[in-house]
């Protein structure tokens, strides 16, 4: 079972820790704010109070007994530094960090942080490319210029195999998944084959999961 130690409970910070906990991890999660911590006690594994900024309060904790420490704290860039800093020097297995800005990246690399992480802004880039996606159900970033998205077929594609589609040689992208309704006629239950065969037919309701550049996917939404 992985360790990990959340500093900051905020709605990043919580959500995250509820995450891991319900994939099975352990957690620990450390706030300054009494009544934040006791409510976080009831989604992650355990919770303390504590000023983090405070180094000889990370030493308390045992950091090299956790897998991986996430600095989720808020808008307090000064704390969110001072923390990186101090979980370096205590020698901290793995570090995620949150970062508000630009500058503040520079700064968290700079001192060593091994992940720092933008969820405002990945989100809202996330979105904006959804939004632009023409039938997107879902969409997720590899590059600046290329994702992986879910997209809804056209009606021309029903009824035909990926081969007849040429979809690589057509709109440069990869077809890499295709999710089809479960024959329950449930539409919000689907099995999901990935890497299908050039064989595979596209049915009524069924969601390509798609590689490619952003560009050439839109391509691929638009045709006929």
């Amino acid at each position: 079972m992985k360790k990990i130690v959340v500093f900051g409970l905020g709605n990043f910070g919580i959500t995250i820790g509820k995450t891991l906990v319900q994939n099975g991890a352990e957690v620990l999660g450390v706030d300054s704010n009494i009544e934040v911590v006791n409510s976080a006690k009831d989604y992650i594994s355990f919770a303390v109070c504590g000023d983090v900024t405070q180094k000889e309060v990370l030493e308390s904790l045992q950091i090299t007994d956790y897998d991986t420490a996430i600095v989720a704290i808020g808008q307090d860039m000064t704390s969110s530094i001072l923390v990186s800093l101090f979980l370096k020097e205590l020698h901290c297995r793995h570090i995620v960090a949150r970062a508000i800005s630009e500058d503040h990246a520079k700064i968290l690399d700079k001192l060593g942080v091994h992940e720092v992480v933008f969820p405002e802004r990945d989100i809202a880039v996330k979105l904006g490319n959804k939004i632009l996606l023409k039938n997107a159900l879902d969409y997720l970033p590899v590059t600046d210029d290329y994702g992986i998205v879910e997209v809804i077929p056209q009606n021309s594609f029903i009824g035909k195999t990926l081969a007849e589609l040429k979809i690589t040689s057509r709109f440069s992208c990869q077809v890499i998944g295709i999710k089809t309704p479960e024959e329950t006629g449930n539409t919000e239950s689907y099995n999901t084959k990935m890497a299908p065969s050039a064989g595979d037919i596209i049915r009524v309701n069924s969601i390509l999961i798609v590689l490619g550049k952003l560009s050439e996917i839109q391509k691929l939404q638009r045709a006929e």
